[in-house]
């Protein structure tokens, strides 16, 4: 695995520890190799530092110093800029060693820890390497993650960009919310439950409230946030696909097809609740402690405008009908260090 970004929160707080719990829980194949890529004028062992820093602060499982071992061996470092052609010489040359020496068969994933207006000129750069499209038997996937541009157009131009070098079976778009283990339990709690299934519908369910409550701030995202906002960071994407898990029908199977075509089947019925400004409330980060941390509020973080009203719309009322059945409310709700404004 490549990963781009792994100077960010990103990589730092959720990639790299999400991998080494993947290898302690033996769920890595032996050969599985690790490859950064950033500006920084690292070396590999400069690089194992820093995840393993990463690892010691964030990791979910026990650390055990012979797993460590094991997976820092098939770590490896390559310096340069998104737009440095040379240095994606150096990233495909060290890939065929990988493959050499550790057998890794020419498989690649190439991790997007980036923001989206980087994605097309790396997505180019894999192109012209030659590491987007592998040959005969191999395979070449590319992981993105949120927010995956800030609007529609902005959207459809990226997946324009993505989709012109990787195949769409070979694009991943990551919603971690997806991998928490209550959401991934809604499907077996509404449809194998004979308890909630005849009654989880619009005949019997007046409305319904999705609040997200997490007691994080800020921490060092203080610039991206405020040119984001919580619409574009939680709404649209964790918030959307929660809604869409509790509205949705019954798949006709559990496959990724079957569910994708449920979900768009509830989000095309979905409308917002009109007047915005009368059905929602303005709020943003405001200072307070973190069980023994303090957490300073929006405006005096590093990297914020101290002037900056607020922005961050919640929550965010919609309504949707169902195949049968009348419409249903529901309200999404981000509730993670917020002050009204």
């Amino acid at each position: 695995m490549v990963i781009f970004g792994v100077t960010g929160d990103l990589a730092r707080k959720k990639v790299m520890p999400a991998i080494y719990d993947l290898a302690n829980r033996g769920l890595l194949p032996p050969s599985f190799s690790l490859v950064g890529f950033a500006r920084r004028d690292w070396s590999t062992q400069d690089f194992g530092k820093v995840v393993y820093e990463a690892v010691k602060e964030h990791c979910r499982t026990p650390f055990r110093e012979e797993n460590w071992e094991r997976l820092a061996e098939g770590f490896r470092f390559v310096p340069g800029a998104f737009d440095d052609d040379e240095a994606f010489a150096r990233l495909a040359e060290t890939l065929d060693k990988l493959d050499a020496e550790r057998g890794t068969g020419g498989n690649h994933a190439f991790y997007l820890a980036i923001p989206p207006k980087s994605f097309p000129v790396v997505c180019d750069q894999l192109h012209k390497s030659g590491l987007a499209r592998p040959q005969g038997e191999r395979w070449s996937r590319v992981v993105i993650e949120k927010p995956f541009g800030h609007d529609l157009e902005s959207a459809q131009a990226l997946n324009q960009s993505v989709n012109a070098v990787f195949p769409e079976e070979s694009v991943f778009r990551i919603d971690h919310y997806l991998g928490k283990e209550t959401v991934r339990n809604i499907l077996a709690l509404r449809f194998a439950n004979q308890l909630f299934d005849p009654i989880w519908n619009a005949h019997y369910v007046d409305h319904v409230q999705i609040t997200m409550a997490e007691d994080i701030g800020l921490g060092g995202r203080a610039g991206y946030y405020d040119g984001i906002g919580a619409a574009r960071d939680v709404i649209q994407n964790h918030l959307m696909q929660l809604l869409a898990l509790t509205a949705m029908e019954e798949p006709v199977s559990f496959s990724p097809r079957a569910l994708q075509a449920e979900k768009i089947k509830v989000l095309s019925a979905t409308q917002l609740a009109e007047p915005l400004d009368e059905t929602t409330s303005r709020g943003q980060y405001a200072a307070g402690g973190r069980a023994a941390r303090r957490s300073s509020g929006c405006s005096t973080k590093r990297g914020s405008p101290r002037t900056r009203p607020p922005r961050r719309s919640r929550p965010s009322p919609s309504r949707w009908t169902p195949a049968a059945g009348r419409a249903c409310r529901s309200t999404c709700e981000p509730e993670n260090g917020w002050a009204a404004g």
